[in-house]
Formats: structure tokens, sequence, C-alpha cells
């Protein structure tokens, strides 16, 4: 239907994608205590995935693999939500999102300042949105939601001690304001597929001998792509689920 802004928002997103590796190897080189944010493991216990040192961590992810990832992703949201300036707060979301998840799966870390940038341009954008609209509800929505999503990992995170950092906790923030800007059926389908997911991942790292159950795992590339597979698909399951 938007086949024109998808291509255009592909190539912006590869154009972007083409500029990451600077940024990462820098996240990465402030990140010492690689492990002590975010990730899922018990506190003071060596990670059965060992993290590599910077340079060969920021190596692995060449320009144009990154640039390729974040044009798809891009261009998906392009292909799903259409024009306006909430697309524009998504792009911006894609963007730090590529970033965030080649930081902790690398460092085990989700750094502030790109949460931080993120989640005010997301509630810049979306709150202009809404005041283009004359309607504010979606917004409300989205910062209840983004409350909501924050809270529940926060729990979590003091329940099981380890478990989450607070890094996942804040990310979890920002991706809950975007995806209950689209609606609630949004926000529990992608956080449902983060928790499968990570699962199903940790459970094959298990089985193959490549982590042990006291293992230190990223959950940030986790709730990311779920936040993808929410925005994609989440408001057809919720109509599917009120069907039954």
């Amino acid at each position: 239907m938007f086949l024109g802004l998808t291509l255009l928002c592909a190539l912006l997103g590869f154009v972007a994608g083409l500029g990451l590796p600077r940024p990462i190897h820098l996240l990465l080189a402030r990140s010492p205590g690689a492990g002590s944010v975010g990730g899922i493991a018990p506190p003071g216990r060596p990670p059965a995935l060992p993290v590599e040192p910077v340079s060969a961590a920021s190596g692995r992810f060449g320009a144009l693999p990154l640039a390729a990832l974040t044009g798809l992703v891009c261009a998906l949201l392009a292909w799903r939500l259409g024009p306006g300036l909430d697309l524009l707060a998504f792009l911006v979301l894609a963007v730090a999102g590529v970033t965030l998840a080649v930081v902790d799966m690398r460092a085990l870390r989700l750094p502030d300042p790109v949460l931080l940038v993120t989640l005010a341009t997301g509630l810049t954008l979306l709150g202009m949105e809404s005041l283009a609209l004359g309607d504010f509800t979606a917004y409300r929505r989205a910062l209840l939601g983004g409350v909501t999503l924050a809270g529940y990992h926060l729990c979590l995170a003091a329940l099981f001690r380890g478990s989450l950092g607070m890094g996942d906790v804040k990310l979890a923030g920002v991706l809950g304001i975007h995806l209950t800007w689209l609606g609630w059926g949004v926000l529990v389908t992608g956080a449902f597929l983060a928790v499968l997911l990570a699962g199903l991942t940790a459970g094959a790292l298990i089985l193959v001998g490549r982590a042990r159950r006291d293992s230190r795992l990223p959950f940030g590339p986790w709730l990311l792509l779920g936040a993808l597979g929410g925005v994609l698909c989440g408001a057809e399951l919720s109509r599917l689920h009120l069907a039954w």
C-alpha cells in the first residue's frame, strides 16, 4: 500500500545502518564492566558465554550487515504503519534498537544515553502526532503502557534477583510507550513474544552445551525482536483472540 514510503524508509535505514559501527564501537569501549547491566543471570557468577574484547566484538559487526538489518526493520515498520510522525518515532527506535541489540549481545549492557535519547524522541514525536490529530487518547494510553511494561519487568527483576538488569527495565518502558501507542493487544503480543523467544533460545543453548542455567544471557535483543513482532502482527492476533 505504501510502496514508495517503504522503499524510502528502507533506504534511510540502510544509510543509518552504515554509520552504526562507529558508535557501537564507542559504546562497547565504554563498557568495562561487561555484563553488569542487563542480561539474564544471578549476580556474582561468571558467564558461560565469555564476553569478548571490544576490538574483536565490534569487528564482527560490519557496516553492510548492520545497514541491511536496519533497512529491513525500517521497511517493515513503514509498510505496517504508513506515513506520520509516529512512523518517524518508530524509525528512530529501529536504529537505536539495532545499536542496543548489538551492544547487549557483546557487553550485556543497554547504554543509558541511547535509551534516554530514544525515549525523549519517542515522547516528543508521538506527542506532536497527537497534537496534530487533536486527540491525546493514544498518547495517554502509550504513557500508561510504558509504565506498565517497565513496572512488570521491575517486579521480575526484584523477585528474581539477577534475572534482569535495570537496562532491561528501562528498555521495556521505552518499548511499552511505542507498542501501546498502537494498542494494548500490540503490547501484550510484544511482551509475550520477547519472553517466548528468550526462553526458547536459552533452552536451546543449554541443550547444546553453550550455556548453563546460571549463565548471563542478553534479554534486550529479545525485547526488541518481540516488540517488532508485536507491531507487525499484534493487532491481528488480538482481534483473532477476541473472535474466539
